[in-house]
């Protein structure tokens, strides 16, 4: 009986002490926590007047009727010009800090 009790206490000491003894509290998982980037007002502003040039440029050219070319040249390619040079700066002033 004495045998039973001392495989008994070592089976124990094996498999529940530890468990019971435990490493402490688990670490906190770091959490990233991503920003929607925030529209400025100047950024709307810019959307707005954006929008102001492709759709009067349309109204004033009638791309439909007349030359295509022509609104391409006056109504969209001075805002994907400066679009594109704004999406440039935006990345080499992203990266410069």
């Amino acid at each position: 009986m004495q045998e039973i009790l001392v495989l008994a206490a070592v089976a124990l000491a094996l498999f529940a002490l530890p468990r019971m003894m435990g490493k402490g509290p688990a670490p906190e998982p770091v959490r990233v926590v991503r920003r929607r980037p925030a529209l400025t007002g100047r950024m709307r502003l810019a959307i707005l007047v954006t929008l102001f040039w492709v759709l009067g440029a349309a109204a004033l050219l009638e791309p439909w009727r007349s030359d295509v070319q022509a609104y391409l040249a006056v109504g969209l390619t001075p805002p994907a010009v400066l679009w594109g040079a704004f999406w440039v700066w935006l990345g080499y002033r992203k990266y410069r800090r």
